[in-house]
């Protein structure tokens, strides 16, 4: 550990796990647990639930779990140390030098090494399109009406048709071949003799992160050929699957909301008119992670696509995943022209800025997709395209809300409030019943199949380890009598014999044992997700006969499985008949639990 665990006590204090998570992803209160989809894998219905008393998270669908630095370990793909800091941060404490994080600071100067060849490589893109050579790709830009003084703004490039000459002038400022191959800019031949430029004869767009900093870029082919549009590949800097293009810029204006479109000229476009809270994707499909991004920025999206087929189904993909994140959604449509840019130039900016205001709410979009599918003079499309909207709106949650919808979907089709009201009320409760049946099925469910193949030997040894264990945890008087018994290393597996001795030790002790206290003893995802098992699924017992009966013979399974670990492998006549004989004692074996 670089820190003590005093300081992230500290953090952790100023960390409420269900408010972290909250930032995320929307959570609902479902007893003493909060629950919501998992950000770890897809899911339609809750499995994701995060423990406020014991500050823990654990997905019955996927076995994701662990503490709250783990959650932020997961969610934003960073190091331990990464969490550390990004917690400290939100909750205002200060950190000091760690002992040795000498790792750290390596990847650090790495990542700077690389922003660097990304600095280096939009200067050498913008002076050539400065030159001769980019005046083929200044024509295209004064086409398409992007002012010189925007195109400094953006740091717009042109890479040529020479085929090395970023690596030679890379090479010159120098960067090793190694850096400029991880910096994604540059490509070795088949051979893995020689090298070459990744971008050649397109219009460069350099793409910054949140703070500024170059990590990436997109380039547009001038002539034709294929790819359109290209991007750079993932590199320790740049993942297209969490950044947008602008969103540093739209961050500056501390918008109240952000306009997402779909490319870089688009966005460029609407920033040249005036409108600075926008931010463009890179090609790919929405998930949690850009969700996220977007919402360091702004809580509020207006989702600006084109309006064709392919543009309303990317709409529509997009927003569960942002509404699951906490953003509010509208979405734009842009009439009588091809694209934004078009939009403006034909009937400029105040009909665009109209356009923006009145944005469709989420809700009476996807109601204006259903209704494409239905002919609302046939009774069977009307029953059909009334059902599947209640279905939808069964979703909002705000009554007042909900009835302004009811009202406009009443007034569409003729069928009463009432019966729509019903129809909602009875797949809200359909609904809930789904969610606690299958939430408690899962519960069920992960005592078998969520063990990691690495410990995957007896599924009843498995289970008699995390009970003794839990149990151990969470009553310090039957512990007493456990431990009588059954010593940590008896356990079967290094991680529960970790927990036991951690168990044992705070026991004797006379302190208090929490999960997370546990969990931080392990360094890897891994480890934190099977030690969050042990407490993920609370034992319940009819009564203390029961109780005991359990322990006994939970016991009495893992103190048998050791010894039979143990003969299995030994060669000493001695060791092998003393090991016999307490195998038959095991019979006698009676932990009693004190009322």
């Amino acid at each position: 550990m670089f820190y003590s665990d005093e300081l992230l006590d500290e953090i952790r204090l100023q960390n409420d796990i269900v408010s972290v998570v909250s930032e995320y992803l929307p959570l609902k209160q479902k007893g003493g647990s909060y629950f919501g989809l998992c950000p770890f894998h897809s899911e339609s219905t809750p499995s994701f639930s995060v423990n406020a008393d014991k500050q823990f998270y654990y997905c019955f669908g996927c076995g994701a779990g662990g503490d709250v630095f783990t959650f932020i370990m997961q969610m934003e793909n960073c190091s331990f140390l990464e969490a550390i800091e990004t917690l400290a941060k939100r909750g205002g404490v200060k950190l000091p030098e760690p002992k040795n994080a000498e790792f750290f600071l390596e990847k650090e100067r790495l990542n700077n090494k690389l922003i660097e060849i990304h600095r280096q490589a939009g200067l050498f893109y913008y002076s050539a399109l400065q030159d001769n050579k980019g005046e083929i790709a200044r024509k295209y830009l004064e086409k398409r009406q992007i002012s010189p003084k925007i195109q400094k703004k953006f740091g717009l490039g042109f890479s040529d048709n020479s085929r090395n000459s970023l690596y030679l002038y890379l090479k010159d400022k120098g960067f090793s071949n190694d850096e400029m191959v991880l910096s994604g800019l540059i490509m070795r031949d088949k051979n893995g003799n020689g090298f070459y430029d990744r971008f050649y004869n397109r219009i460069m767009f350099p793409i910054f992160d949140l703070n500024g900093k170059p990590i990436a870029f997109g380039g547009r082919i001038i002539s034709s050929g294929e790819p359109k549009y290209l991007n750079s590949p993932e590199t320790p800097i740049f993942s297209k699957s969490r950044n947008l293009f602008g969103l540093n810029l739209a961050k500056k204006e501390r918008p109240s909301e952000i306009i997402i479109v779909e490319g870089y000229m688009d966005m460029i476009s609407l920033y040249q008119a005036g409108f600075h809270n926008v931010a463009a994707s890179l090609g790919t499909a929405f998930n949690k992670e850009h969700a996220n991004s977007i919402k360091k920025v702004s809580s509020n999206v207006i989702l600006l696509f084109d309006s064709d087929e392919a543009g309303e189904r990317a709409v529509l993909r997009a927003i569960p995943v942002l509404i699951s994140s906490g953003i509010n959604v509208r979405i734009c449509q842009v009439t009588n022209a091809k694209d934004p840019d078009e939009f403006i130039k034909t009937y400029g900016v105040k009909e665009f800025a109209k356009l923006i205001y009145n944005s469709l709410d989420h809700i009476s979009f996807q109601i204006n997709c259903i209704k494409k599918n239905y002919n609302l003079n046939n009774p069977d499309h009307k029953i059909k395209f009334t059902s599947e909207a209640a279905n939808l709106l069964s979703s909002v949650e705000n009554t007042i809300e909900r009835d302004v919808f009811i009202k406009n979907v009443s007034s569409l089709t003729g069928v009463s409030e009432d019966a729509i009201k019903t129809e909602i009320n009875k797949t809200i409760s359909r609904q809930e019943k789904n969610f606690m049946t299958e939430a408690e099925k899962k519960r069920l469910k992960i005592r078998n199949d969520n063990i990691s193949s690495a410990i995957k030997k007896s599924k009843g040894l498995i289970e008699a380890q995390r009970d003794i264990l839990y149990i151990c945890a969470s009553y310090p008087d039957i512990f007493k009598e456990i431990k009588k018994f059954l010593s940590p290393f008896e356990f079967s597996e290094d991680i529960y014999k970790k927990m036991a001795t951690i168990i044992y030790e705070l026991n004797e002790k006379d302190e208090k044992i929490l999960p997370t206290k546990l969990i931080q003893n392990f360094d890897t995802i891994e480890d934190q997700r099977l030690a969050t098992e042990v407490f993920a699924v609370n034992i319940k017992y009819n009564n203390l006969e029961d109780m005991e009966k359990a322990i006994n013979s939970e016991v009495v399974l893992i103190k048998q499985s050791y010894i039979n670990s143990v003969s299995s492998s030994s060669s000493d006549i001695n060791e092998i008949n003393n090991l016999i004989s307490e195998i038959s004692k095991l019979k006698n074996l009676d932990i009693k639990i004190k009322k």
